[in-house]
Order: C-alpha cells, then structure tokens, then sequence
C-alpha cells in the first residue's frame, strides 16, 4: 500500500471530532489557508497527500504524537 493511503485510512479513522479538526487543518495547510469549506472527502485529502511529501511527513508526525507510535 502506498503510504498516503495508509495515512488517509488511518485519519479517517479517527474518531470524531478529532477527525474533522485532523482534515480540515490538512485542508489548510495544503491550500495556503484558503480553506473555508466542511471536511475534505477522502479523495481530494489523497490527492493532497500524494502531491505534498512535506505534508505527509507533517500529518503521519502529528498522528504519531495523537494516536501513538503507528505501524
């Protein structure tokens, strides 16, 4: 499995409202903040993660520090 798949698996994974507070700040970031729509669907926070490398690295830190140590 590709890594930014298992990262978007295990953000929507999360439970609520941590979820959405988890892609919406994903959002954010990937668009320089002009983010002001509800929680990103899946595959726009996929297409995201598979174009920013520094944004998967971010995100699988941020869950390491939320969830524990991951797989």
């Amino acid at each position: 499995m590709v890594y930014y798949v298992q990262l978007v698996e295990e953000l929507y994974a999360l439970e609520e409202p941590w979820r959405t507070r988890f892609l919406v700040f994903i959002a954010k970031l990937a668009t320089g903040q002009q983010w002001d729509d509800p929680m990103p669907n899946r595959s726009t926070t996929e297409t995201w993660l598979a174009e920013r490398v520094w944004l998967q690295k971010q995100i699988a830190q941020m869950l390491d520090l939320w969830v524990g140590h991951r797989q």
